[in-house]
């Protein structure tokens, strides 16, 4: 079953949710643990964080206004690669909010942080980096951001992203 009810949950809650005025800054999705989110050691599975958070990006796509226009462009987001670090975890039933953030982006890729936090602990950090493809091939991140109803300034780039980018050049070879 994955995460089909929470995600049709999502899909059916999108239209109400309040749209972010500012598209780089975190969306935040509030959530609870559910039996089915459990391993044998009864927290949370480490795989599901990784599909929880999937669920997060939705959620950006669509507060930021861009959900409609890439359906409508048929543009779909591909996962390259992803780091996460498990800090504390969570239970049966804990109330948690995730947080998902554009940090960065290139030529090519995308890069954003989610975080997830039961009250005020951080529970996890992540970082993915995403491209987007079209029947077209390859979507070129400032096409995507064209999609915006304002202007976005590209930010810098994080430090303990680009120690990231240097590592994996040096482990994949790129």
């Amino acid at each position: 079953m994955n995460l089909y009810l929470r995600l049709l949950w999502l899909l059916l809650r999108l239209p109400w949710m309040k749209k972010q005025a500012d598209p780089l800054a975190p969306a935040k999705l509030s959530m609870r643990v559910m039996p089915n989110d459990l391993d044998p050691y009864f927290h949370v599975n480490n795989g599901r964080y990784l599909t929880l958070m999937d669920l997060g990006r939705v959620h950006l796509m669509s507060v930021t206004g861009l959900l409609k226009p890439l359906r409508k462009k048929k543009w779909v987001p591909l996962l390259g690669s992803a780091k996460i670090h498990f800090i504390r975890p969570l239970f049966l039933f804990n109330k948690f909010t995730m947080t998902t953030q554009t940090i960065y982006w290139d030529e090519k890729w995308f890069y954003l942080e989610q975080k997830i936090f039961r009250k005020d602990e951080l529970c996890a950090v992540s970082l993915f980096k995403v491209l987007f493809i079209g029947k077209e091939g390859k979507v070129q991140p400032d096409a995507l951001m064209d999609l915006l109803p304002h202007p976005v300034q590209k930010p810098s780039m994080p430090h303990y992203l680009k120690a990231l980018l240097e590592a994996e050049k040096v482990k994949v070879g790129n």
